[in-house]
């Protein structure tokens, strides 16, 4: 997916000053041992990946007055390993300058790329079934400013962020229920106080569940934890009895066990894996040149 344009917030380039200011609290013993002389730095590629993340590179070179320049397209699906290395782009700059985003760069491009390409692969085996719902993320996302990044990966990779906080979307967890007594009237608090402009899912653990928070007024069912055999008897009759309310399915659903819960009737399927530990990526970046 095709996410540049004026999708990140106004204040990134604060962002990754605080970012690096945590990396150089105060001297750089090895920018000086390097010196200030121009140079040239490749990133490559060194593991499968869809590429992801380079507004935050290109942020944070600019805050150390470096530029980059990127051969790859981003949200591109990459092949390659330690013997074949693709390159992705470069920068220029100051050699000690080059250094000081090094890092911070790398984290970014590496995590978010991981995001991405663990999403396309959800997202493919979607499409490969001809599955008309929408896979997304979740909230299980690093806390903080990086939490951007993560969701970015999401949608490079083609599916849904799900709610960024918990001030996005109202959603009513067993915890929520048990403390207010009933789905019933947590969904009427919630409505209260979210007025007309914030969408309420409830999280629901039967069919029971799921009938009260519909008959509630909730917007979003989530069915959690069901089995692939219940969801194909019980969504499609849910929607039936209910086509205004959308029917979501989340818990502990991986890679392996997706294709069983693509369930007519399921309009989100939720992946927590997605931003929750997905598998590193391979990237490293290179001095290629003592001199221009």
């Amino acid at each position: 997916m095709d996410v540049a344009g004026g999708l990140l917030p106004p204040y990134l380039d604060d962002i990754v000053k605080e970012w690096l200011k945590h990396d150089i609290p105060n001297f750089d013993i090895g920018g000086q041992v390097v010196g200030t002389g121009p140079n040239v730095a490749v990133f490559s590629a060194k593991s499968n990946m869809v590429t992801a993340g380079y507004p935050f590179v290109e942020a944070i070179f600019k805050a150390v007055d470096c530029t980059v320049h990127w051969v790859v397209k981003e949200g591109t699906m990459v092949e390659a390993s330690g013997a074949n290395k693709v390159k992705l782009g470069e920068v220029r700059g100051a050699t000690n300058k080059i250094l000081q985003g090094e890092r911070t760069a790398l984290e970014c491009l590496t995590r978010c790329s991981a995001v991405a390409y663990q999403s396309r692969i959800a997202a493919d085996i979607a499409k490969t079934a001809q599955w008309t719902g929408r896979v997304a993320g979740t909230r299980k996302t690093t806390p903080g400013f990086f939490r951007l990044i993560e969701k970015y990966g999401l949608l490079v990779g083609g599916v849904d962020t799900h709610r960024y906080s918990l001030s996005n979307m109202t959603m009513l967890k067993d915890n929520h229920i048990d403390a207010c007594g009933s789905i019933t009237a947590a969904v009427h608090a919630a409505k209260k106080y979210g007025g007309f402009s914030l969408k309420v899912e409830v999280e629901t653990r039967s069919k029971a569940e799921a009938l009260e928070a519909c008959k509630a007024g909730a917007d979003v069912i989530m069915l959690d934890n069901f089995t692939p055999e219940m969801l194909r008897r019980e969504a499609p009759a849910l929607k039936k009895q209910f086509p205004h309310v959308i029917i979501e399915v989340s818990g502990g659903i991986t890679h392996k066990t997706l294709p069983a819960h693509l369930v007519n009737g399921v309009d989100i399927l939720s992946m927590g894996c997605l931003t929750h530990g997905p598998p590193s990526v391979d990237i490293n970046l290179k001095i290629v040149k003592a001199k221009l």
